[in-house]
């Protein structure tokens, strides 16, 4: 059988040669050695001491560190964050009026609605003081370039 072989070999040499150079063959011959190349590299052939092993264990309850899950007991152990208590300072009479006068107009109108024996009484009260306090809030704002401290203030507050 051998030697049928090498006399097959030997008589198709020529063909065999510019096979083994055609471009499908060196393809192949790439293929083949990435593929023993992958193949040559498993992750059990490495000892446990190649991965980092950490001083507290190797398990998730193992862990001693702390989580992102306690980001509130970490940002409050070592910050100095003070929050904001802001002063809103003592409520404008006028405002606290108009404010009041625009609701009561609001829940009149609704009220017209739902009790008709009544709604052009509570229509007209409601109307005229949505009107009367929504045109004195309107009044009353100052608007942004007001409430500046310096050309460079964009008005944020805290």
């Amino acid at each position: 059988m051998d030697r049928q072989w090498e006399d097959f070999l030997a008589s198709h040499e020529g063909d065999l040669n510019d096979v083994a150079r055609s471009r499908s063959a060196r393809k192949f011959d790439k293929a083949a050695r990435k593929a023993e190349k992958k193949a040559q590299f498993d992750v059990n052939d490495l000892k446990d001491d190649a991965f980092a092993t950490p001083s507290y264990g190797r398990g998730p309850r193992d862990f001693q560190g702390r989580s992102w899950l306690d980001t509130d007991d970490v940002m409050d152990g070592d910050s100095t964050f003070t929050p904001p208590n802001p002063d809103l300072g003592p409520v404008n009479r006028a405002a606290a009026l108009f404010v009041g006068m625009t609701t009561v107009g609001v829940l009149c109108l609704v009220a017209s609605i739902l009790v008709p024996s009544v709604s052009a009484l509570l229509g007209s009260v409601g109307g005229v003081l949505t009107l009367l306090g929504a045109g004195g809030m309107f009044l009353r704002h100052r608007g942004h370039s007001e409430t500046r401290r310096d050309e460079f203030d964009d008005g944020a507050r805290v």
